[in-house]
């Protein structure tokens, strides 16, 4: 709405489009914050003291960092390429590169929304009862049929979720064509005379797919606390899309999308085989890896929040005197 009225108002478009979202995430996290407050109550607790859970699952945290290095640093690499525009200043962008990521980033919300509905549904009560079955002292017959009964679950899951997206690229790539040539995103110029783009955008298409299949797994990752091989697999798609895409840019605009697919590829066979050793040997995992000592995790991170708490303190004491 403010983007629109911004336009209306005559004011420029750059300007106007990047103020409108700053204005929307700032409305965002403010109302967040207001929940945040409504839903905790008021705790005795030392305000920086969640800082040491950070520490506790750092690996979490770099996971997280790597994926969206992976998933975005082809955009910024192809910013610095021959596709480059500039927009003001310091803005650069690739317009008709990353349009087609934007288009192919659509595509994949059908994994995303079939990972809560379907698999968290079907999976997760199967994966609970597995675990329960330890903690609650199941009989070893309970266990190893629990367990094969929530594999089965995963498998059936993880191949719908493939098929589901699967098709939903094949769709992108047919229709994808046509819907640019209509949107007023200014490819219809361009796409007549140059079969790169339309290239480009099949290609990145289907890297988003494989992209989508394999995040999947990763999280399936996390659900069975693999955080080691999840963060081995977000650094590795991380660098692999990284650098691909940097070799890509030496080839032919043709080949462009390829680097993002390579990448994309790379991460798809490690989480798979990752996730696969991983569940073939679960009650070695569950009962052997664990340690026998609690360990202590504090880092720099619980230094950090002890620094804070120590200086708050001080100067609430300060401000009372």
């Amino acid at each position: 709405l403010l983007g629109f009225l911004f336009l209306c108002l005559g004011f420029p478009a750059e300007e106007g489009m990047m103020a409108a979202v700053f204005f929307g995430y700032c409305v965002m996290l403010i109302w967040d914050v207001v929940l945040l407050y409504r839903y905790f109550p008021q705790s005795e607790e030392k305000p920086f003291a969640f800082l040491a859970w950070v520490d506790e699952f750092l690996p979490l945290a770099f996971t997280g960092l790597f994926v969206n290095l992976g998933l975005f640093s082809h955009l910024v690499i192809m910013w610095m390429g021959p596709l480059q525009v500039h927009v003001q200043g310091l803005f650069y962008g690739a317009p008709y590169h990353d349009v087609s990521a934007l288009m192919a980033f659509l595509s994949i919300l059908i994994t995303t929304i079939n990972f809560v509905v379907s698999m968290e549904v079907n999976f997760y009560p199967k994966y609970r009862n597995y675990y329960s079955l330890f903690n609650d002292g199941g009989t070893i017959k309970d266990i190893m049929q629990a367990g094969t009964e929530m594999l089965d679950v995963l498998n059936r899951e993880l191949k719908y979720t493939a098929l589901k997206q699967l098709l939903t690229t094949a769709l992108a790539i047919s229709m994808g064509e046509s819907l640019l040539k209509y949107l007023p995103l200014g490819f219809n110029d361009l796409m007549s005379g140059n079969i790169c783009i339309i290239f480009i955008c099949k290609i990145i298409c289907v890297g988003y797919g494989i992209y989508a299949v394999a995040n999947t797994m990763l999280l399936l990752l996390l659900y069975f606390t693999d955080y080691r091989g999840a963060l081995a697999a977000s650094v590795i798609f991380a660098v692999g899309t990284s650098v691909f895409t940097v070799i890509s840019l030496f080839c032919p605009q043709v080949y462009y999308g390829f680097g993002f697919l390579a990448g994309c590829v790379l991460f798809y066979f490690i989480v798979m085989i990752r996730l696969e050793r991983y569940t073939r040997r679960l009650p070695y995992y569950i009962l052997s890896i664990q340690p026998v000592v609690a360990e202590d995790k504090s880092g720099v991170f619980t230094r950090i929040g002890c620094f804070m708490d120590e200086k708050l303190e001080r100067r609430t004491s300060v401000d009372r005197n």
